[in-house]
């Protein structure tokens, strides 16, 4: 997840900078994202993993590229699950 992320927890194998994301089944109905609740809404969630060392840079990147029309039909993707 990256330094942006990090809490500085480990928890059995991953260390303060790595964490096992939850399923994605029910984000829908989710008010605050991450494992720590830090994010109201899932754009700010997508966003947050960007960071020094980060796997999810690339694909950041890709999702900022997106028209906003598919941004939003992503989101709302999201949102039915």
């Amino acid at each position: 997840m990256g330094s942006g992320l990090a809490d500085g927890i480990s928890q059995g194998t991953a260390a303060g900078d790595e964490f096992r994301s939850a399923p994605l089944m029910g984000v829908g109905q989710r008010l605050f994202f991450l494992h720590d609740g830090r994010a109201t809404d899932l754009n700010q969630a997508i966003l947050s993993h960007a960071g020094n060392g980060s796997e999810a840079n690339a694909v950041i990147a890709k999702y900022q590229a997106l028209s906003f029309d598919s941004v939003q039909n992503l989101l709302q993707f999201l949102r039915s699950l």
